[in-house]
Parts: C-alpha cells; sequence; structure tokens
C-alpha cells in the first residue's frame, strides 16, 4: 500500500515539474511567426460581365446531289465446265470424219429417207414377187425378205455414202416411176405374174441406182436442177398420153389401147430432165411458174373440149394451149445468167447475153383489101 502510494506522489510530482518546465519555456523564447495562409481563388468566372461574342455565320448549302454513277456489270459467274463425253461404244472414227458426218446414224441428210425408199419398194415388189410362188404364206415371206433385204443395203450405203436430201426425193421419185414402168409394161404386154413381178422389181432398182449413181459427185443436188427433172417427168407423162389419145381417136377402132409408152414415159422423161440439168440451170420457182401454168391451160381445154367438141380436136387443143403457154411463161420469166457456172462450164457459156424477146400484142391490117383490124400476140426481139 506504502508502496503504490509513493508511486502516486512520484507520479504528481513529476507531471507538475514537466508544466512548470513547459510553462517557462514559452515565456522565455520568441514567439514564432505565423503560418501564412494562402490567398483567396479569385471568383468565379461567371460572376464577371460576359465578353463580347461574334456570330459565326451559317454554313453554305451542300452542293447539288450528282447522280449516282451506275453500278459496275456483275462479274460474269464461270460455271463449272460440262463433264466430258461418254466413251464411244461405235467404230473408230477420226475427227475429220466424225465433223462430216450428219449424224451418228447416217453420212447425209437424206440417209433415211433412202432407207424407208427401199424398205417401201422392198416390200411391195418382194410381197408381189412372192405371191406367184405357190405357198401359203409367199406373200408375207416375199415382202420380209424384200423390205429387209433392200432396207439393209440402203442403210449399209446411206452409212458410209453421204446421201443428201434433193437426192433422196429424186431417188424416191425414181422408185415411184421405175415401178410404174416395170408393172405397166409388163401389164400391157401380157406377160406372166413372175415375169411381171421381176420386171417391176428390177425397173424400181434401177430407177434408185440411176439416180445414186448419177449424183454421186460431192454435194446435193440443186432445187432448180431437182425441180426440172419432176417438171421434164410430168409432161412426159402428159404429153405422151395426149399424143395416144389424140391416134386412137382418130383411128376411131374398138381395139384396147396399148398404154405402155404413157407408162414408160416419166421414167424416161425424168432421165431426160437429168440431162437438161446440166447445161441449164433454173430456179426453183420459175421451174413451178413452168410446169403449175402450162398444165392448167392445157387441163382447162381438155374439159371444155370433152364437154363442146369430140374427136382428135380435144386432145390436139390441149396439147397446143400447153405449147403456146408454155413458150410464153418461158419469154416472161427469162432470168438473169447465173454468177456460178452451171455443172459442166464447157456446155454453156457464161458470157452476159443482150438478146432480150418479149411478148407484145400485135395489131395487123386483114381482109381482102386490107379494111379490117385483127389483134394478135407479137414477139419483140431486142438486140
Amino acid at each position: 500500500m506504502r508502496l503504490i502510494v509513493s508511486l502516486m506522489c512520484l507520479g504528481l510530482l513529476t507531471a507538475n515539474g514537466v508544466a512548470r518546465a513547459q510553462s517557462t519555456t514559452t515565456t522565455t523564447q520568441p514567439a514564432s511567426p505565423a503560418v501564412q495562409t494562402p490567398p483567396a481563388p479569385p471568383p468565379a468566372a461567371a460572376a464577371q460581365p460576359p465578353a463580347p461574342t461574334t456570330q459565326q455565320p451559317p454554313p453554305p448549302p451542300p452542293p447539288a446531289a450528282q447522280p449516282a454513277p451506275p453500278p459496275p456489270p456483275p462479274a460474269q459467274v464461270q460455271s463449272a465446265p460440262p463433264p466430258p463425253p461418254p466413251p464411244a461404244e461405235g467404230p473408230s472414227e477420226t475427227a475429220a470424219e466424225r465433223a462430216e458426218r450428219y449424224s451418228r446414224f447416217s453420212s447425209g441428210a437424206g440417209g433415211m429417207l433412202l432407207v424407208f425408199t427401199e424398205l417401201l419398194s422392198g416390200a411391195v415388189t418382194g410381197g408381189i414377187l412372192g405371191n406367184t410362188f405357190a405357198s401359203d404364206n409367199g406373200t408375207y415371206v416375199g415382202a420380209v425378205i424384200g423390205g429387209l433385204g433392200l432396207g439393209t443395203a440402203a442403210a449399209v450405203y446411206q452409212y458410209y455414202v453421204p446421201v443428201e436430201r434433193n437426192e433422196s426425193l429424186l431417188a424416191a421419185g425414181g422408185a415411184a416411176l421405175g415401178f410404174l414402168a416395170g408393172f405397166g409394161f409388163g401389164s400391157e404386154q401380157g406377160l406372166g405374174d413372175r415375169d411381171r413381178a421381176v420386171a417391176a422389181l428390177l425397173t424400181t432398182q434401177a430407177g434408185i441406182i440411176g439416180v445414186l449413181a448419177a449424183t454421186a459427185l460431192p454435194g446435193d443436188v440443186s432445187d432448180g436442177d431437182a425441180s426440172l427433172v419432176g417438171m421434164s417427168a410430168l409432161y412426159a407423162f402428159a404429153l405422151t398420153g395426149l399424143v395416144q389419145a389424140t391416134v386412137l381417136l382418130a383411128e376411131e377402132g374398138d381395139q384396147d389401147p396399148n398404154l405402155a409408152p404413157t407408162l414408160v414415159a416419166p421414167l424416161l422423161g425424168m432421165g431426160v430432165g437429168g440431162l437438161l440439168a446440166v447445161p441449164f440451170e433454173l430456179s426453183a420457182s420459175r421451174v413451178f411458174k413452168l410446169t403449175v401454168l402450162p398444165m392448167g391451160v392445157g387441163a382447162v381445154l381438155l374439159l371444155a373440149g370433152t364437154a363442146l367438141a369430140d374427136g382428135p380436136a380435144v386432145p390436139l387443143s390441149a396439147i397446143g394451149g400447153i405449147a403456146a403457154t408454155f413458150v410464153i411463161t418461158a419469154l416472161v420469166t427469162a432470168e438473169e445468167p447465173t454468177p456460178y457456172p452451171p455443172t459442166s462450164p464447157r456446155l454453156r457459156s457464161q458470157a452476159s447475153e443482150t438478146f432480150r424477146a418479149v411478148p407484145v400484142p400485135v395489131l395487123m391490117r386483114t381482109g381482102r383489101r386490107n379494111e379490117s383490124l385483127t389483134a394478135g400476140p407479137g414477139l419483140l426481139m431486142r438486140f
């Protein structure tokens, strides 16, 4: 207890001494300078009067809108290359041979028509020939053998040899006229059934083979030449028939007429037309006019003569009308020389011709004292 009291007294004494010492120091030392505070900041700018501001001019208007340039064309999309063709399975051919072929099955445009012509002609003539044999199925067997045999031969031929369109048409016409000539001649001459069938078969094939041989040169027959061949065949048939009718009517007999010349004439006329196509080169339109107009006039005169007259004067008037109309039509439809040479350059000169012939009406004095006046056809020739 005594110890605690002693320590408390000692602490008080110590605190009093320290306080007395500090007071003494304060009175003896000079006062330290006062701490200077920084000056107050100037008043805010809002308190100052606003400075005069210059008004900015309005911005200039934007320039007129220029038309936008057209968009560039879209880039072409390159498609993927086509797949390679499958390998060929037929006979091997060079590129040149393949380019010259009309199709995979034909060398020319008229190959299929030639095959059809041979199928039909073989079936008809074969059937007629098979009918002459003493067999129940002779007609059927003959038609099948003839059609398949000749059709196969034509298919093989047109596969290796080009047959063009006009050439095949002429071959079909040759087959028809050949059959007419052979069958008609055999019937008129009283041949047996088998001989007549053989004659029809041979003349039919002769018409086809003759056309193919005559047109074996490269290229197709022109439209004018093909039309000229057809016109010649038609004129041969019509004129031969009219001449035979004139002779029969002049004799006034009751015998049966022999029509063999009339039936054979178209085939011969077709051959004559092929020969005429060598030196002459006519357009198809002119050949059409030369065929339709004279034949039309001849048909009208024949009908009118049959109704108004009798005897050989009727066919003679038709022949005269055909001939006169043909000459006038040939003069009216005269054409300029063709710029290309004909089939054979040596047969016709290509020099320009100055001769012109034009049909004109003519007035002439007639009568015993030339006191009358009549009109008629005339021909104006210019050199």
